[in-house]
C-alpha cells in the first residue's frame, strides 16, 4: 500500500478514537464550567486524545504533501462512519438506517474522489 493511501486511513481513524476518548472524558463532568475546564485539562481521557490529534497532525502533512489536498480530503468524512461505529461497539450507541444510508453515501463518494 502507497504511503500516502495509507496515512488517508490512518488519520481519520486515529481522529475517530480521539473523538471516543474526548466522549470518554465528557462522561466525568459536573456541570460546573469553571471545575470542568480544570478536570478536563488534567482528564486522562482528554490527554489521550489530545495526542491522538497531535501526532495526527503531523502524519496529515506527510499525507497531503505527498497528494492533492483536493484528492485526500475526502478521507477525512470516514470520520463521519468511524465515529458511531466505535460509539456502537465501545458506547452501546444506537445506529438505525439513515446512518447506513448516509454511510453508503459517504464511501461512494470517497471512491469517486479517490478514482477520479
Amino acid at each position: 500500500m502507497r504511503l500516502d493511501l495509507a496515512l488517508l486511513i490512518i488519520v481519520p481513524v486515529m481522529i475517530a478514537f480521539g473523538q471516543f476518548l474526548f466522549k470518554m472524558a465528557g462522561r466525568q463532568l459536573s456541570g460546573n464550567i469553571t471545575r470542568d475546564l480544570w478536570n478536563i485539562a488534567f482528564n486522562p481521557y482528554f490527554i489521550g486524545a489530545m495526542a491522538l490529534y497531535g501526532i495526527a497532525s503531523f502524519l496529515w502533512v506527510i499525507a497531503v504533501s505527498k497528494t492533492d489536498i483536493s484528492r485526500a480530503y475526502p478521507f477525512m468524512a470516514s470520520g463521519f462512519v468511524i465515529v458511531p461505529v466505535i460509539g456502537y461497539f465501545l458506547l452501546s450507541e444506537q445506529l438505525n438506517a439513515t446512518f447506513f444510508v448516509g454511510t453508503a453515501l459517504i464511501v461512494a463518494g470517497i471512491i469517486v474522489v479517490s478514482y477520479a
